[in-house]
C-alpha cells in the first residue's frame, strides 16, 4: 500500500511540474523587436526611447503577433534607426520594423521570400518618399530623374532613401530624424528633403507655424513596401516560426491595419 501511495505521489508531483508556470513560461518564445525612436506617423508614435501607451498602429499590429502565434510574446524596445539596424546585425534584437528593402540589408538580416525573391504579400504596410521644397524652389524632378544634379537634398541617417538619392547623382545631406530635415530645409541649408510623406505631411500639420510654407512635389520619389525584418540568428535558430510570424503579419495587414491607424489618422485631422 506505501508503495502504491509513494507512486501516486510521485506521479502527482510529476504532472504538477510539468504544468507549472515556469514549466509553461519555459516554452514561451519571446521576439525582441526595435523601432524607430522617431515618430513615423501613424505607425509609430513619440520622439521618445519610451513604447507609448498609445504607441502607432504598427506597433498594436506587430503586438498583436500574440494572439496569431501560440507561445510568441512581444518585447518592445526603440532606438536610432541606424541603430535598429546594426543591433539586428549582431543579433542584440530579433527583429525590427519598419524596414524597406534594399540588397544590402540582406547581409545583416531576414526577409520574408517566396520564389526567389522578396514576398510582398508578407509586407507590413507601404509607404512612399516625397520630395519637399520651399514655395520658391524648381527641382526639375521628372517622376524618374532630374533635370539638374547640382542639388543638395536632406534626408535622415539610415533610411533607404539615401541610396536612392545617391543613386540619382544627387549630393546627400544625412541628418537624425525627419523633423531636423525639415528645419534644414526652413534655413535653406538644403534645395529639398526626401521624406516619408506620411510622417513629414503630419510633421507640418502638427508644426505648422515653425515650418511655414513647406510644399510636397508629385509624383513620389519612391514608393516601398514595409517589413519585419528578423535577425539571421532568431530565423537560423526558428525557421518554421519565422515563417509563421511572417505569413501572420501578412493577414494582420489585411485584416487590421486599416482599422488600427483610423484612430490616429483621425485625431491628426
Amino acid at each position: 500500500m506505501k508503495a502504491c501511495l509513494h507512486a501516486g505521489l510521485t506521479l502527482a508531483l510529476s504532472i504538477l511540474l510539468l504544468w507549472s508556470p515556469a514549466r509553461i513560461g519555459h516554452a514561451e518564445t519571446v521576439l525582441h523587436v526595435a523601432y524607430e525612436d522617431k515618430t513615423q506617423f501613424p505607425y509609430y508614435m513619440g520622439d521618445t526611447q519610451e513604447v507609448l501607451e498609445r504607441p502607432g498602429a504598427a506597433v498594436e499590429l506587430v503586438k498583436l503577433l500574440e494572439e496569431r502565434v501560440p507561445g510568441l510574446r512581444i518585447k518592445f524596445s526603440r532606438y536610432p534607426w541606424k541603430r535598429c539596424l546594426a543591433m539586428l546585425e549582431t543579433g542584440q534584437v530579433d527583429g525590427i520594423f519598419n524596414a524597406s528593402y534594399n540588397a544590402a540589408r540582406t547581409r545583416i538580416g531576414e526577409y520574408p521570400w517566396r520564389d526567389g525573391q522578396v514576398d510582398p504579400t508578407r509586407r507590413l504596410t507601404t509607404i512612399s518618399y516625397n520630395l519637399y521644397v520651399l514655395p520658391d524652389t524648381e527641382l526639375g524632378w521628372s517622376g524618374k530623374a532630374f533635370e539638374d544634379t547640382d542639388l543638395s537634398v536632406g534626408a535622415p541617417l539610415g533610411y533607404s532613401i539615401v541610396n536612392d538619392l545617391e543613386n540619382l547623382g544627387v549630393s546627400v545631406i544625412k541628418v537624425r530624424s525627419s523633423r531636423q530635415s525639415l528645419q534644414l530645409l526652413t534655413a535653406r541649408r538644403v534645395h529639398a528633403v526626401a521624406l516619408q510623406s506620411v510622417t513629414a505631411d503630419f510633421l507640418l500639420r502638427q508644426n505648422a507655424r515653425q515650418l511655414p510654407g513647406i510644399v510636397r512635389i508629385d509624383p513620389p520619389l519612391k514608393t516601398k513596401p514595409y517589413y519585419l525584418m528578423l535577425s539571421r540568428e532568431f530565423k537560423a535558430a526558428n525557421p518554421e516560426l519565422a515563417e509563421h510570424i511572417w505569413n501572420a503579419i501578412g493577414e494582420l495587414r489585411e485584416e487590421k491595419l486599416e482599422a488600427l491607424a483610423q484612430p490616429y489618422l483621425s485625431e491628426s485631422g
